[in-house]
C-alpha cells in the first residue's frame, strides 16, 4: 500500500506528534517511518493500520488513491 505523505504529514501535525512520538504510538521503527516519508518503501496493510490508529484517523485518509 502507498501512503499519501502529504496527508500523513498533515495528520501528524494536527496531533503535534514528532516522528519519534508517532513511531512510539504506532509501534513502528523510526527507520520505517523515514523510508515511508521518503517514498522509498511501500507499507504493509498492518503498518498503515498502526499509523492510522496512532493518529486516530481512518486508513482511507492515509492511502493514496490509485
Amino acid at each position: 500500500m502507498k501512503i499519501n505523505v502529504s496527508k500523513l504529514d498533515i495528520a501528524q501535525a494536527e496531533k503535534c506528534f514528532s516522528n519519534k512520538e508517532l513511531c512510539e504510538k504506532a509501534n513502528i521503527s523510526l527507520v520505517t517511518l523515514v523510508q515511508i516519508k521518503a517514498n522509498k518503501r511501500n507499507c504493509l496493510p498492518i503498518t498503515v493500520g498502526k499509523i492510522a490508529k496512532a493518529l486516530n484517523i481512518p486508513v482511507s485518509e492515509l492511502v493514496e488513491n490509485e
